[in-house]
């Protein structure tokens, strides 16, 4: 017997991730939290959207995936632009809310005071 297939119901999900030397550089990719990719993002997002909720700009990224599975997932071009731009910093925090469930990420910084 077989079962129907459940549609995914998009849920609200948020993380924070502190920024290393290497990220502040610009030389990392974002990655997704596994929980994320699975959850949030369909087969047929092709791109994910970066809102700097400080500046109202909109970063545009082609979403990869990483050769370890389907549900390793990262971006790297609008990631570096993001980084540039928004000029991090060695220890500020990122906070990352998918506020619909979906490929649009609200993103917020909080400098770190050193």
């Amino acid at each position: 017997m077989e079962y129907p297939r459940r549609k995914r119901i998009p849920v609200s999900y948020n993380w924070e991730m502190k920024v290393t030397v290497a990220a502040a550089k610009g030389r990392n990719v974002l990655n997704f939290p596994r929980d994320y990719s699975r959850n949030c993002l369909l087969k047929s997002h092709r791109n994910i959207y970066l809102l700097d909720v400080a500046s109202g700009k909109v970063y545009k990224s082609p979403i990869l995936n990483s050769s370890k599975g389907s549900e390793d997932k990262f971006i790297y071009s609008g990631w570096k632009k993001f980084v540039k731009q928004a000029s991090l910093c060695f220890k500020d925090k990122v906070i990352f809310k998918a506020p619909k469930g979906d490929n649009f990420l609200e993103v917020q910084i909080v400098r770190c005071a050193f």
